[in-house]
């Protein structure tokens, strides 16, 4: 064997790995460093947000005990009604260990609100039920709304463009 056939040889095993890791990112799918202020404007395009107010800190506090200070960025949505449960939250966490605690008290909202409308709202508890808890590192959605799904994909589509 000669020089340039070992040559061939390690040029071919190389494509073969490049291919093979290139078929893996696009099987697997990667996320852009997408801007937050991008995939709010997205986000809050899926959703009818005439009915809504725009939440504060002590808001995001006493509904889900998460600390405004503590996170990058947040937009928070909320009924204008008692009666109504469309609610909005979405996140950009500051830190990777946040991921868990964030999703983690959005699952408690949604449990509480459910505990609120059991009973009596059974519209309302429908939409409870179906809510979307959405996370790709660093953000997470989390949304009460017939519109739901509009709003994940909006948020998808951000994700990955």
């Amino acid at each position: 064997m000669n020089g340039w056939d070992i040559l061939l040889k390690l040029a071919k095993a190389l494509l073969a790995a490049l291919l093979v890791v290139m078929l893996a990112a696009m099987i697997h799918g990667s996320t852009w460093k997408a801007d937050f202020e991008e995939l709010e404007e997205r986000v809050e395009t899926g959703l009818n947000l005439s009915g809504m107010q725009k939440g504060d800190e002590q808001l995001l506090r006493r509904l889900y005990g998460l600390n405004a200070g503590e996170l990058k960025h947040w937009v928070l949505y909320t009924a204008q009604d008692n009666m109504d449960v469309e609610e909005l939250l979405f996140v950009e966490a500051a830190e990777e260990g946040q991921m868990e605690l964030i999703c983690r008290a959005m699952e408690k909202r949604a449990d509480t609100q459910k505990n609120n409308f059991e009973g009596y709202g059974p519209e309302q508890l429908k939409l409870i039920e179906k809510h979307v808890l959405r996370e790709s590192d660093p953000y997470v959605l989390f949304v009460i709304s017939k519109d739901a799904e509009t709003v994940k994909a909006e948020f998808v589509k951000g994700l990955y463009q």
